[in-house]
């Protein structure tokens, strides 16, 4: 609005300029007035010139009573250009500032991913750290435990061996009359056999445990001569840890076990008998009447000697059983016995028959691996 009324003023002004000139030079025209002793002519023309002057410098003058900014471009542009100058010059160096800062927030960014990325690494450290230092206590608690544990058990062996010391000295106080250093077992000797049901309670296999040791210290005993009627003379050892692992055993077993307590060493008589525990399943090998061998044998030879033919067979007959799954001893390999009257009765009936015969051994009775292995002899003529 200020520019339009600026515009307008100076509209009229210069025309009213204008107009007051050309009747000045009509009025010098028509007079023939002369200035500077100018001729009309050019008196006129000096009129015009000085009209246009008079309109240039009153229209600047009104611009600057006018308009502020008239002033300013007409009387202070050295200042401006001076101020521009300046402030191009701040640009200038605000534009590098800037750039700098950029540059500076660019690298302080990187710094700070950088330091982003080492907390990162150092909180995964530090949480693998955390997990195992809280493995480490607990390892640490359970070896407390276990500590605790053996200590438990240390001072438990330790009363074991105090008892086993007094158990000693009773047996060598209790024994009368028997040579001083003769073996009454042998290594691997079989204190003790007996079969064990599978598939029951935890109590109740202990209970089961517990009867095989008691039986097999009472046969150790015996075989000393040691009345024990106070049941607390304790003949033979067996550790805790083969106790615990039979105990185990049988816990796991569904079917019938049979256990044989034997000795480790040679047991000389005033020692304590110190016994390993050995384990298999008690399986069924003959049913009762089962053909287990037989032996074609020819007793036309000269000098046929029949307690040799028949204890031959026999001892096939122990190895035939062995070999299908009963439990020899340890000592003999034997499997069972053979009682004399049968042994006379085969013998006499191979007598009779002479010529070539065939020698039966069948069950007699069911036969686990427990054995033993009972059999009833037959002897019949090879062309029957």
């Amino acid at each position: 609005m200020v520019g339009i009324r600026l515009i307008v003023i100076m509209a009229i002004v210069g025309g009213l300029i204008a107009y007051i000139a050309d009747k000045m030079g009509s009025k010098i025209g028509k007079k023939k007035m002369s200035v500077f002793g100018l001729r009309p002519k050019h008196t006129s023309i000096l009129l015009t010139v000085f009209s246009g002057v008079v309109i240039s410098v009153v229209t600047i003058c009104v611009m600057a009573m006018a308009s502020n900014s008239a002033r300013t471009a007409l009387f202070g542009m050295d200042k401006i250009q001076r101020e521009l100058k300046s402030l191009n010059l701040e640009k200038i160096m605000a534009t590098e500032a800037l750039a700098k800062a950029e540059a500076d927030v660019k690298s302080k960014n990187l710094t700070i991913s950088e330091l982003d990325e080492k907390i990162k690494q150092s909180t995964e450290e530090n949480d693998a750290i955390e997990a195992k230092l809280a493995d480490v206590n607990s390892k640490y608690a359970l070896a407390q435990g276990e500590v605790a544990s053996l200590s438990e058990a240390k001072k438990q062996l330790n009363n074991e061996i105090d008892e086993l010391e007094k158990t000693t000295q009773a047996l060598r106080e209790g024994i009368i009359n028997i040579r001083e250093g003769q073996v009454f077992y042998r290594a691997g000797e079989v204190v003790y056999a007996g079969v064990m049901h599978g598939g029951l309670s935890h109590e109740e296999n202990m209970a089961q445990i517990n009867w095989l040791l008691q039986n097999a210290n009472e046969m150790a005993l015996q075989r000393l001569g040691i009345q024990n009627e106070d049941k607390n003379i304790q003949a033979i050892w067996v550790s805790k840890k083969v106790v615990d692992n039979a105990l185990q055993a049988l816990d796991k077993s569904h079917g019938n076990m049979l256990f044989r307590i034997r000795t480790v060493a040679n047991i000389i008589v005033g020692e304590l008998v110190i016994c390993d525990i050995e384990m298999t399943e008690n399986q069924f090998i003959y049913s009762d009447g089962a053909l287990i061998y037989e032996e074609s044998v020819d007793l036309n030879v000269p000098n046929v000697n029949y307690n040799n033919i028949i204890l031959n067979f026999l001892n096939r007959v122990n190895h035939t059983a062995v070999q299908a799954g009963v439990l020899p001893d340890p000592l003999t390999g034997k499997v069972g016995n053979m009682d004399a009257a049968m042994i006379i009765e085969v013998n006499n009936e191979m007598r009779r028959f002479g010529g070539k015969v065939v020698l039966k051994a069948y069950a007699r009775g069911d036969i686990t691996t427990a054995g033993p292995v009972l059999v009833r002899l037959e002897v019949q003529p090879e062309n029957e």
